[in-house]
């Protein structure tokens, strides 16, 4: 995968509606004027595809100057590749299959390890005791890092003497049962590779990544993954176990807008989204709960906590309540369906993007991670 081509994907993908709304707007009124107008349409149209044509290789040179000036595992190449995948990658056509994320377990430096016998060599600290990092929506392992001077979440784990954090990468953009299944089978690789026996696997989640851990651990089971018998605890984090309203808006706008020929392109934009944001509206982890099992039957023994966040200061104020964390409203972040939580956690002051940075969060997660002797 290159940034270029990343840049390129997402260029093609914004014009192609605002080209297709232009086309229909100049079209309408040219039909209205009549025969008189079709040299002046004649031009416009020459002119237009001129325009166009000339993002798209503007878009095009752009990216391989960024392809010439960034790294391999570049920050800028993995955020923008998160991106457009996180909004189209389950589309992705033949010729744009390259911009497309490979579940991996990831590096401190962003590149993939390999589950065999390079899981030696990137743990040679490894302990019994695993912990699961899954990033959410349009993000990568990056977010689970300090940002500034205050530890993150994998800083602190690293620092643990008794756990071995594990960050993976993924394409958010395919469904969440997908992801799912994709990540059941990563870690039955982990497990079977790991340099000592396991103990004991934890799986946090941020945002989608909490929908995926779910679903991963009914997948595990259906496919008879052994791992899935190792996990104690399931962390989410900003979670939309229920769904989340943003979610639920766009797909009313795509519908208002397709109703005018000269917006329909844009409503088309829109419901070219991809599944694994059209999953969020519910909270679908990919599995009919009355024909298969919960996790809680799955794995009864298992730890459930949930942390949810509001941006008002007062974590029970009635505007937190609603409007949640901006993304995720506390009642869709603070349980799952089907399932008993051993903790909630509601924290004040914190929105749905930096909740994983916030000290007081990442405290509480390290407390029921791993508890102070």
């Amino acid at each position: 995968m290159s940034l270029g081509s990343s840049v390129s994907l997402a260029v093609e993908r914004i014009v192609q509606p605002v080209e297709g709304m232009h086309r229909a707007i100049a079209g309408r009124w040219f039909t209205a004027v009549g025969p008189a107008g079709k040299p002046v349409r004649l031009v416009h149209d020459r002119i237009s595809d001129l325009v166009y044509s000339s993002i798209r290789l503007g878009a095009t040179a752009v990216g391989y100057g960024l392809d010439a000036r960034s790294s391999v595992g570049s920050s800028s190449g993995g955020t923008t590749q998160a991106l457009v995948n996180g909004l189209w990658g389950d589309e992705l056509g033949r010729h744009e299959h390259r911009v497309g994320t490979s579940m991996s377990v990831r590096s401190r430096q962003g590149f993939p390890i390999a589950l065999d016998e390079g899981t030696v060599e990137a743990f040679p600290a490894a302990t019994a005791r695993i912990v699961v990092l899954l990033h959410g929506l349009i993000e990568t392992e990056r977010r689970w890092a300090h940002t500034g001077p205050q530890p993150g979440l994998l800083d602190s784990l690293e620092a643990h003497p008794g756990v071995t954090p594990i960050t993976v990468r993924y394409n958010t953009g395919l469904a969440v049962a997908t992801n799912g299944a994709g990540l059941a089978s990563l870690l039955e690789d982990l497990a079977l590779n790991w340099p000592v026996p396991v103990q004991s696997i934890a799986l946090v989640g941020h945002s989608m990544g909490g929908l995926v851990v779910r679903s991963a651990c009914l997948a595990a089971r259906l496919a008879g993954h052994g791992w899935v018998d190792d996990v104690e605890d399931i962390i989410t984090i900003g979670s939309p176990h229920r769904g989340t309203p943003l979610e639920k808006l766009a797909g009313i706008g795509a519908r208002g807008l397709s109703i005018w020929r000269s917006t329909e392109p844009l409503a088309d934009f829109i419901n070219s989204r991809s599944q694994g944001i059209k999953d969020l509206s519910s909270g679908d982890i990919g599995y009919d709960t009355n024909l298969v099992p919960a996790v809680d039957e799955v794995l009864p023994d298992i730890r459930h906590h949930f942390v949810a966040g509001v941006v008002t200061s007062d974590p029970d104020h009635p505007i937190g309540a609603a409007i949640g964390d901006l993304v995720v409203r506390p009642v869709s972040s603070s349980s799952a369906p089907e399932v008993e939580p051993t903790n909630v956690a509601l924290f004040g002051g914190v929105n749905h993007f930096d909740m994983v940075h916030d000290p007081a969060v990442v405290e509480q997660v390290m407390d029921w991670l791993a508890p102070a002797d």
